[in-house]
């Protein structure tokens, strides 16, 4: 597959997923004709369609293509056996129908199982292609191809889109009816002089808070602080009394042996 038509075709399926609530695995039906066709050009399917998708699918079977297949013999007995490998998908007719009006009517006007209808004939195509919401699968020799969303799938895309960014006729009520109580509002408003802006006006002094307790408490620790450092400096005074009574009394002692030594030697 090439890299531009795999781009477009995750575009596509991007879209039926955000505006259509797709969901994976994606569901396909498909019908005898595309069995068929994939069977004569050798294609697996259930690896094919996952590819084109761009996400993984789960093949889904009615009963009636079942029993056309059946129906058609020793030619479509590969198609046919090809058929039992994928999922049923029961349909309300107990007598078999014809394939088209049984996806038809499981389509229905709005795809509301959100299928993915893969069948080779042309006229299907062209009637799903009416009901917004259905991708359409297909396949051209031996390519498979998802068909690009058809004109009431994009109505339908756009119109979502413009509801969601434009307000809804009863959001609108209600901002009428916002608007209108506003003004009332306005119109109640009593006309008359205006209070002054609190801005100029002076602000009042505060009383101040008595302190006793505060100043009785920092007075006591002051005292405290002071009669420590008095005692702090009567040891300092003690300490410097001793040492000077030490040098002293160092000084006395090395002055008498400087006056004893000689006498002795004048003996000798």
């Amino acid at each position: 597959m090439r890299i531009k038509r795999h781009k477009d075709y995750k575009r596509y399926m991007n879209m039926y997923c955000q505006t259509f609530k797709f969901h994976k695995p994606y569901q396909v039906l498909v019908d005898a004709d595309f069995i068929q066709a994939a069977l004569d050009q050798r294609m697996d399917l259930r690896v094919m369609i996952p590819n084109v998708l761009c996400d993984a699918s789960k093949q889904m079977v009615t009963p009636c293509t079942m029993a056309q297949l059946k129906s058609r013999g020793e030619e479509a007995s590969g198609a046919f056996i090809a058929s039992k490998r994928f999922e049923k998908r029961r349909c309300k007719h107990q007598d078999p129908v014809e394939e088209s009006i049984c996806i038809s009517q499981i389509i229905a006007d709005t795809n509301p199982h959100n299928y993915v209808v893969a069948s080779q004939s042309k006229r299907l195509r062209v009637q799903l292609a009416q009901v917004p919401g259905v991708p359409l699968l297909y396949i051209h020799r031996s390519n498979l191809i998802l068909e690009p969303p058809s004109e009431a799938s994009l109505k339908t895309c756009k119109k979502i889109e413009t509801d969601k960014t434009h307000a809804k006729s009863k959001e609108l009520q209600t901002l009428k009816g916002l608007k209108v109580s506003a003004l009332a509002k306005l119109l109640k408003k009593k006309m008359g002089p205006k209070e002054p802006n609190p801005l100029s006006i002076k602000k009042k002094k505060k009383k101040p808070e008595p302190t006793t307790t505060i100043t009785s408490t920092t007075t006591s620790i002051k005292k405290r602080g002071a009669e420590s450092e008095a005692d702090a400096g009567v040891e300092k005074k003690k300490t410097r009394r001793r040492r000077k009574s030490k040098s002293t009394a160092t000084a006395d002692a090395s002055a008498t042996t400087n006056t004893t030594t000689p006498a002795g030697s004048e003996s000798s």
